[in-house]
């Protein structure tokens, strides 16, 4: 008697029917008729997602090793994990973190030791306090880095206010955070700390993300935009930025929505 061979279907995908207005990005109310008439139209060119990415012949070669050659390859690149940013009144000895902070001063300061590039000393400070940062062997950060300049500090707090930076990079958001910082998988010569700073400087660039599904499959499924779901990685670090001003000037904390349109200005 011959075997009956049973082949397994896949269970269909049932959408429901919308009895209600979808909730708001990060809420829980429906908005109101007048809110979807008035709310934006936004009209993606998905081919300026293949810009060429513009960075330094080392970056280049670490960022063809993760194969980012594109803005919207660097968009697609999400990070591996979300690690507790730190201000500089609330960090221990012997912590590593990651910190934003704004460059006061900066001085090159020779070495005795043969054959070692001079020190790079920085002070830099957030809204909690001011801190000595060095850099090694990098001279040239003394031009690159001005007073005034905003930077994503990573590396290990030695106590006394002094900081030892073994990543960093440049960065438009203000100082001063106490939630959460993307990590990304990372290559050599291009960090986790310089690629969280590229995705924030291209951040305009989702509005040129397409969403592969029809609006009315992502509200009946509950599912967020493309372009929302790769700004996720943002939304903690603009929020904590944000929140972390409002905190130290005593004014009040922004809503989720509120850090998504300023990220999408």
């Amino acid at each position: 008697m011959a075997a009956v061979r049973r082949v397994a279907t896949a269970a269909p995908i049932i959408i429901p029917a919308m009895t209600e207005a979808p909730a708001g990005f990060a809420g829980t109310a429906a908005p109101a008729r007048e809110e979807l008439l008035g709310a934006p139209v936004r009209t993606p060119r998905p081919s300026r997602l293949a810009r060429a990415l513009e960075l330094s012949p080392k970056a280049a070669e670490g960022a063809a090793a993760l194969h980012l050659h594109t803005v919207g390859d660097l968009l697609e690149h999400v990070p591996r994990a979300r690690r507790e940013a730190r201000t500089v009144g609330a960090l221990a000895p012997g912590e590593t973190a990651t910190v934003l902070v704004e460059v006061r001063a900066i001085a090159a300061r020779p070495v005795r030791r043969r054959g070692m590039r001079p020190l790079v000393e920085a002070t830099v400070a957030d809204a909690t306090g001011p801190m000595q940062a060095t850099f090694f062997n990098q001279p040239w950060l003394v031009k690159r880095y001005e007073p005034g300049t905003r930077l994503v500090l990573h590396g290990k707090y030695e106590g006394r206010n002094r900081f030892r930076v073994s990543n960093h990079a440049t960065t438009d958001e203000a100082a001063a955070s106490t939630e959460e910082v993307s990590h990304y998988g990372a290559s050599e010569g291009l960090s986790s700390t310089q690629i969280l700073a590229l995705v924030s400087a291209e951040r305009a660039a989702l509005r040129d993300v397409v969403d592969p599904l029809p609006g009315r499959w992502r509200a009946r499924l509950a599912l967020a935009e493309r372009a929302a779901t790769l700004l996720r990685p943002l939304i903690a670090h603009a929020g904590a930025v944000i929140n972390g001003e409002a905190d130290a000037g005593g004014g009040e904390a922004t809503t989720p929505q509120a850090v998504v349109d300023d990220l999408m200005k």
